[in-house]
């Protein structure tokens, strides 16, 4: 607190910016005075296309602090884009319409109604925190502008978190789960208007102070770093001397620390990752977390390797590397540290972290990686531990299928995001869906002609002495593995052998399974109509039934042919096939996996490309989708995908070559006539601007002017272009 005083006596705001800030407040509560609000109508509250929505001040006129970012259902119901009114986001999207409408946003109002009557009343602590219908930080933005006096207009949970740390708010309300943070944010902004200076101060000033403050302040960095080098452990030297350290490039930087000579001296390591090591180490500030690493590799039952972290123990920086360095000959360049945690866990899939430091970025990684911190004091990293983990309620089975190059792929990935993360927003979602599979969340597998039974479920291998025992397929083992979330435990198993037997266990004896808080497992099988999938699903096919999951209605347990093991599905595990339907036709599928399947079809989407120079590149595309339609069939006609990296008119050209050619080639046998027709008509000569063009072959002279040339009835020939220009392309369109 001392030190939040003394930052706020060196505090100055500019009073036109309190006085503007005020202006727009007053210009909100004109537009939407507090008694109105009971008569509120949906119209008013969520039409975002007249621009004077209540939802539409709250966000874009920028009254008092903002709450950009997330999803429009922030605010309970919004006005989607094709005109309805709506609840929820990604698959949890639902349309509402008449009664149902009326009786969701009467609801909705008339919570906000009861909130801000509560407030007014200053009995904040009897708001219903966790019953909200719109997001935590909308409400504190309703509840600020109607009253400036009893709220502050920062809603950031990053900073209150923080702040609620320095005022020494009560523990029980800073660790309780789900944190109430309207009641918290209340209590701060109490606690401060109890201190001068802010006692004296406008609540703008008070805000801006607080953002100032925390708002912009460095977030906290998580490390880990390795305590083994060149067979030498030094944990113990870490645990005697509180220090961790750096032991590469051994030389004193202590005397250039604070000199420009420092960047000169490190250009004289070789090695480029030692190099990077010890300039991240360099970088390492006071506060910052450390989680102090070895990695090894474990095999599995199956064969495969698994890369396991095994954290030593976690700490904290005492003071940044810059102020607290020390060099020691044997431990090399250390930094003091003030150890958190000193208990040892393993982390299967996330061994690749191998170097000597790594800089943890991924929230998902910190959550993972420093459980128990963001468990004991989630105010250090930041991370939002009140989201439910289980918040999943469409279809079980999908399968996404169209022709090639539709995004199936990129789809794929957004879905298993919004699966497991309930909105797929903000993320990169490729990287993100890599950094899922890293987790064991998601399994990955392509179906081919040979793939069988025993590769998906189980089936026999060799035990080395004669005989045979039981292997698990993929299914089986991601199945075990979401079963076992279902089960109460104190402290995971590490090994999936154990956790299989406490699974096995469980069903054998008709112990309970709860799903309420379980994280959701996928599995991505690609190219799912390239197997015979009757034959590679066998019995489980009477299981991927949503009601004959466990702890469904009619929930069924099958005996499997070679462990003999008791075997269900568990309802949060999702199976999401794509199917190439330029391969094999939906048709084809089982009508008995059909029906058990959700499809969505995903087609070429010209409206998803933009000219390009020159081109029309979405015209280009429906004209050669709608001839392939005529002339074959929409299952092969031509995704947008393969169009989307294009840049420059070389890069169309080079598509067109490279990739819609073969492929038509492949589609129509080199039937020429009907390729040709695709890609606009068929030139006498590789003259005239057409792709496809005649050969012409003087056969005289290749027959060295034989009486028998005029006899010969020979076929014609068709080339593609090696080189094609504007003109060859704009011909297919115009």
């Amino acid at each position: 607190m001392k030190e939040l005083i003394e930052a706020a006596n060196n505090f100055t705001l500019d009073e036109e910016y309190i006085i503007s800030s005020e202006n727009k407040r007053q210009e909100f509560i004109t537009r939407f005075p507090l008694e109105s609000l009971p008569e509120l109508t949906v119209e008013e509250y969520a039409n975002t296309s007249t621009r004077d929505a209540f939802i539409y001040w709250l966000e874009h006129k920028e009254v008092l602090g903002g709450i950009g970012g997330g999803n429009a259902s922030k605010f309970g119901i919004y006005k989607s884009g094709n005109g309805q009114y709506c609840k929820g986001a990604s698959t949890k999207k639902r349309e509402l319409t008449g009664e149902e409408l009326e009786r969701e946003f009467a609801s909705l109002r008339d919570q906000i109604v009861t909130n801000l009557y509560l407030a007014g009343e200053n009995r904040i602590s009897e708001i219903n925190y966790t019953g909200l219908k719109l997001w935590p930080m909308v409400m504190l933005k309703i509840l600020n502008i109607y009253y400036p006096e009893k709220f502050f207009n920062v809603y950031a949970r990053k900073v209150i978190d923080p702040l609620g740390v320095d005022l020494n708010i009560s523990k029980d309300l800073l660790n309780a789960r789900p944190r109430n943070y309207i009641l918290l944010q209340h209590l701060e902004y109490m606690k401060l208007r109890e201190t001068e200076p802010f006692k004296s101060w406008d609540y703008v000033k008070v805000s801006e102070f607080i953002w100032k403050r925390y708002g912009e302040r460095r977030q906290i960095k998580h490390w880990l770093i390795e305590h083994r080098y060149k067979d030498r452990d030094y944990l113990p030297l870490f645990n005697e001397k509180e220090v961790i350290s750096l032991p590469v490039f051994k030389r004193d930087l202590s005397p250039y620390l604070a000199s420009d000579d420092l960047s000169s001296i490190l250009s004289e390591i070789k090695d480029e990752k030692e190099k990077a090591a010890v300039e991240s180490f360099l970088n390492m500030e006071k506060g910052d977390i450390v989680g102090v690493k070895t990695t090894y590799s474990e095999r599995l039952v199956d064969g495969t390797l698994t890369y396991v972290l095994k954290i030593a123990g976690t700490a904290k920086l005492k003071s940044r590397v810059l102020d607290g360095y020390t060099y020691d000959e044997l431990l090399g360049h250390t930094v003091p540290i003030e150890w958190i945690e000193r208990s040892e866990r393993d982390l299967p899939g996330y061994g690749g972290f191998r170097e000597k430091l790594h800089l943890i970025t991924k929230k998902t990684h910190i959550k993972k990686i420093f459980t128990k911190i963001s468990e004991e004091d989630p105010s250090v990293t930041g991370i939002d531990t009140t989201q439910d983990v289980n918040s999943y309620n469409g279809p079980l089975n999908v399968i996404f299928y169209g022709p090639p190059g539709t995004g199936k792929t990129f789809n794929t990935a957004k879905y298993v995001i919004d699966i497991l993360e309930s909105n797929s927003e903000d993320v990169d979602i490729k990287e993100h869906y890599k950094l899922l599979q890293t987790q064991g969340l998601v399994q990955f597998i392509t179906f081919h002609q040979s793939f069988s039974y025993e590769d998906f479920v189980e089936g026999l291998k060799s035990d080395g002495k004669g005989g045979f025992k039981s292997k698990d397929g993929t299914l089986k083992r991601i199945a075990i593995e979401a079963l076992y979330e279902g089960l109460s435990h104190s402290k995971k198993l590490e090994k999936y052998s154990a956790r299989k037997q406490e699974v096995l266990n469980a069903l054998k004896e008709g112990k309970p399974f709860d799903f309420t808080a379980a994280p959701m497992y996928v599995l991505v099988i690609d190219e799912i109509n390239r197997a015979n999938m009757s034959k590679v699903f066998g019995e489980l096919i009477t299981l991927l039934e949503d009601d004959k999951r466990l702890t469904k209605e009619n929930e069924t347990l099958v005996s499997l042919p070679y462990s003999r093991d008791p075997f269900i599905l568990p309802p949060n595990l999702v199976l999401l096939g794509t199917m190439n339907t330029a391969d094999r036709s939906i048709s084809l599928l089982d009508t008995a996996l059909r029906r058990r399947f959700s499809f969505e079809e995903m087609m070429p989407n010209s409206s998803l490309l933009q000219p390009i120079e020159n081109i029309d590149l979405p015209g280009l595309l429906e004209i050669i989708n709608k001839r392939i339609e005529v002339l074959y069939d929409r299952d092969h006609t031509i995704g947008h995908a393969y169009f989307m990296s294009a840049e420059t008119e070389a890069d169309v050209y080079q598509v067109i070559l490279t990739k819609i050619a073969p492929l038509l080639q492949e589609y129509f046998y080199d039937d020429w006539e009907k390729i040709g027709l695709i890609l606009g008509g068929i030139g006498e000569n590789e003259d005239e601007p057409c792709i496809v063009y005649k050969e012409t072959v003087n056969l005289q002279k290749l027959f060295k002017d034989s009486p028998m040339v005029a006899t010969m009835d020979l076929p014609v020939k068709y080339k593609i272009k090696k080189k094609i220009k504007l003109a060859d392309v704009q011909r297919i369109y115009e």
